[in-house]
């Protein structure tokens, strides 16, 4: 949009309050903390040095024999989280209307539509990892452009290592935030081409940034890796900072500002999904990571012990001239009387591989992170109660994080939902184009966005029955509760995977099971001595294909013929009723 509608705040304090956030003993020593569970989840040699210190100077640190279980643990917490939760529209007891359930529906669609567009389930993947891993995980809301040149409203994920919050407020949002980002110099041109001069100048021509607007941002530039957005290697930092008033794009090398896009909600343009903790923001494991460590220098040092007595050093006492001993399988020594050779004893302590499965247990207990999530066995180690409280806290945990994300979606609904209402005005388009895949139906109609959205924003997010199952334990566990009568065919039709039109699956059950009774039917006539229904069944086995058609035409309702006797009988008896005389009907027919 250009510096000329920035009308809300100027440079120096876009600046100053994005260094605040920035700053700080407990940003920066969660920072490092960050730093260290990035390392970890990324794993090779940083990941091992994070662990054991970055005192190691091999290159072959990731060949060490250190386990990542938090990388592990991470990857399948994520896994039972990372789907996309439905939407559901609610409408009013006192307005339980078809009209209103209609809408409903479509704005089901609507916000589904959204999901599509902006590839929500590649996003919520990427989300379900950073949210345990860093704490937290941020979207803001912004818009995107398709092929048909309509606007959509969106929301985009920022990586939460760059990501600065403000203080929460009571509904767990803060009011502001910064992003740090890094990009390539070339795609910062392209995106904003006004300044592309200015951006694609060369260091040694640039104006110098002001002291004390870059000096906050210099200790996170000296221990930031390359961005994972990033993979030029010759990208350039800008800074995001969003509030209630806007969005500002800042180029600190230029001490300019690039852009600002003003607030037209009515909260800040930014979606939060906060993991609960006490009172500081928190990973999910950043409390076992010390347990980690200790496993790994256990590992590496139980796997250089059994290398040591494998080539374990032979001792020999006695006269032997150096070389003349021989190793290995077929070698033969003649030695002179006296002489002896001896080799050490494994001296590995037992005690070592208990502490290893020790810290192991401590470390699943702690995490949340049962055995059974990795197909193991529960071994000795891990008793029945054990193990069902391993299996209860990871079910509790995945619930906890489910209520998280549903909730921060909602958020993104509502936001979405009155954006696409704002646009709608502002661009003079009510009626745009949708499509995507609902409750196992695709979909592609147009909708209108002030009638089918209205002012009412309210959405729900639910995940199904059996989410997080793999499919044999979803069709085991549905058809349980099928016969339990807890669920219908319907729900577990949706929480199976491949069943892309369950309508369609559903009419074709419904005409299988008419088809069965009614040739049920027929065999039973047949066997009766009915001749037609002996026909009907040959022409069946004949033509399998046709079965619908054979059938309509047995059943088909022959209408009664009458003789023309009965005919010249029923217009006496019509004329007899309008001569106020009852008919007789039984006459009519002979009766």
């Amino acid at each position: 949009m250009g510096i000329e509608n920035l009308d809300t705040k100027t440079y120096q304090e876009i600046v100053k309050n994005a260094a605040e956030l920035v700053s700080g003993k407990l940003v920066q020593e969660r920072q490092v903390q960050k730093s260290r569970v990035k390392a970890i989840l990324n794993g090779g040699a940083d990941g091992i040095k994070a662990l054991l210190g970055n005192t190691m100077e091999t290159s072959d640190a990731d060949l060490l024999p250190a386990p990542n279980m938090l990388q592990s643990g991470i990857d399948r917490l994520a896994q039972k989280v990372s789907g996309v939760p439905q939407v559901r529209v609610d409408v009013p007891n006192e307005n339980d209307s078809t009209r209103s359930k209609m809408r409903a529906e479509k704005l089901e669609r609507i916000v589904t539509s959204y999901d599509e567009k902006q590839n929500l389930l590649s996003q919520l993947q990427q989300a379900a990892r950073w949210l345990p891993g860093y704490g937290f995980c941020a979207w803001v809301i912004t818009t995107k452009k398709d092929k048909n040149g309509f606007i959509y409203p969106s929301a985009e994920l920022r990586d939460p290592y760059d990501t600065f919050p403000g203080n929460f407020g009571p509904d767990q949002q803060p009011r502001e935030m910064a992003v740090l980002r890094r990009v390539p110099r070339y795609k910062l041109a392209q995106i904003y081409p006004e300044f592309a001069e200015q951006i694609l100048k060369k260091d040694d021509d640039a104006e110098e940034a002001t002291p004390d607007t870059a000096t906050p941002f210099l200790s996170y530039e000296n221990n930031r890796e390359q961005a994972w957005e990033d993979n030029t290697y010759s990208g350039v930092r800008i800074i995001e900072y969003y509030d209630q008033g806007g969005t500002y794009v800042v180029f600190p090398e230029r001490n300019m500002i690039l852009d600002f896009i003003p607030n037209v909600l009515s909260s800040p343009p930014f979606v939060f999904m906060k993991r609960v903790s006490f009172d500081q923001l928190k990973g999910q494991y950043d409390h076992v990571i010390g347990l980690m460590a200790m496993m790994a220098k256990i590992n590496i040092m139980s796997a250089i012990a059994m290398e040591d007595s494998v080539f374990t050093e032979t001792n020999i006492s006695g006269e032997i001239e150096s070389g003349q001993y021989r190793k290995g399988r077929f070698a033969v020594n003649y030695l002179a009387p006296g002489t002896q050779v001896s080799k050490p004893m494994n001296n590995i302590p037992y005690q070592l591989f208990q502490q290893i499965d020790r810290l192991e247990r401590q470390l699943r207990m702690v995490g949340g992170y049962p055995v059974t999530d990795d197909s193991q066995s529960p071994n000795s180690f891990v008793t029945g109660a054990g193990l069902s409280e391993l299996n209860s806290t990871m079910s509790l945990m995945i619930s906890e994080y489910r209520d998280i994300i549903k909730q921060g979606l909602v958020q993104m609904d509502a936001k979405r939902l009155e954006l696409d209402v704002v646009l709608s005005y502002t661009m003079n388009a009510t009626k745009k184009p949708m499509a995507g895949f609902l409750n196992g139906a695709a979909f592609s109609e147009n909708y209108n966005v002030l009638q089918d959205i209205g002012g009412d924003f309210r959405t729900r997010r639910i995940y199904g029955v059996m989410a997080g199952f793999d499919e044999p334990q979803k069709i085991v566990t549905g058809l349980q509760l099928l016969q339990a009568g807890v669920i219908d065919v319907e729900t577990l039709q949706d929480n199976i995977d491949g069943l892309e039109n369950i309508a369609k699956v559903q009419e074709r059950i419904r005409k299988n099971k008419a088809e069965s009774v009614l040739f049920d039917s027929i065999l039973a006539r047949s066997a009766q001595g009915d001749p037609a229904a002996t026909m009907a069944a040959i022409a069946i086995y004949e033509y399998p294909t046709a079965i619908t058609e054979i059938m309509k035409q047995f059943y088909t309702p022959q209408e009664p013929q009458m003789t023309p006797e009965q005919q010249m009988m029923i217009q006496q008896q019509m004329q007899q009723q309008m001569m106020g005389q009852q008919p007789s009907i039984a006459g009519a027919f002979g009766g």
